[in-house]
């Protein structure tokens, strides 16, 4: 990391902050498990799931920025899709 350009540590701090985000998220998902269908609003019941891939999808992309391997939990773990 001391030796990442201003570009690259920009870059760095955005996915960063984008990954805080998207981890809470994934917390906050739980609120809605009880709820299957409200008028015609039905809820994701991959919501969980869907918010974890995107979250590594984008641990991945950190990686791949900064030009590192990602760790072990990653390196295995195949990139899901969300499906809506």
């Amino acid at each position: 990391m001391t030796n990442l350009a201003p570009y690259e540590f920009q870059v760095v701090r955005y996915h960063l902050n984008y990954l805080v985000q998207l981890e809470a998220a994934q917390a906050t998902a739980s609120d809605n498990l009880d709820t299957n269908q409200a008028s015609v609003w039905l809820h994701n019941q991959n919501e969980i799931r869907d918010r974890a891939i995107l979250f590594d999808e984008w641990r991945r992309k950190l990686c791949n920025a900064v030009g590192i391997p990602p760790g072990p939990q990653l390196e295995g773990a195949a990139t899901g899709r969300i499906t809506i």
